[in-house]
């Protein structure tokens, strides 16, 4: 009966023990990854959030997938960047895909908006840094529509070095910027 006893209270001591081994983020084994404009790293928004990815993979220290568990994206430029914290749950592999339903405060031709971002999962920051940020939605409104073509409008056949319009990053703002631009009209 003694040895029973103690076999017993074993089991009990690992099983309750079970928690203090939890998984939790380990940073260096989390991926974070932008969409970003062809061969740029600008994110290109639109607020219905069709345009910009984040895809996130939360793993833990022994390189396990962490499911079922909220990531969190909040930009830091609220001045510039309307967007509140933007969220989704990982699936059973640790990853989730997250829309960026984004538009931008930017009534000068230049420079973009540039931004700091946090992602956290319980508790934890897994990544942050900075971020180019561009939009079809260059007022906030959240629509892409006149207002924002006056914008488009104003900078149209604009050459330089980060232009507000240029979304593919050559430069120049033409056909090719007013083709990606197009795309997201009347979006909301």
């Amino acid at each position: 009966m003694t040895r029973l006893f103690c076999v017993g209270i074993m089991v009990a001591a690992v099983l309750f023990a079970t928690p203090a081994f939890a998984s939790v983020p380990f940073a260096d084994n989390c991926i974070v990854a932008w969409y970003a404009n062809p061969g740029s790293d600008i994110i290109f928004t639109c607020p219905t959030g069709d345009e910009s990815k984040l895809d996130v993979t939360v793993r833990d220290q022994f390189n396990l997938p962490i499911p079922l568990q909220t990531v969190t994206v909040t930009l830091g430029n609220v001045t510039d960047v309307c967007a509140g914290a933007i969220s989704g749950a990982t699936d059973a592999s640790g990853y989730v895909r997250l829309d960026l339903p984004v538009g931008t405060i930017s009534t000068v031709a230049s420079p973009r908006i540039t931004s700091t971002y946090t992602v956290t999962v319980m508790g934890y920051t897994i990544k942050s840094g900075t971020v180019e940020i561009m939009s079809a939605d260059y007022d906030c409104s959240p629509q892409v529509n006149a207002l924002d073509f006056s914008f488009f409008a104003t900078d149209w056949l604009s050459t330089g070095v980060g232009l507000r319009s240029d979304f593919n990053n050559d430069g120049a703002v033409d056909a090719l910027d007013y083709s990606m631009w197009a795309i997201h009209w009347l979006h909301n």
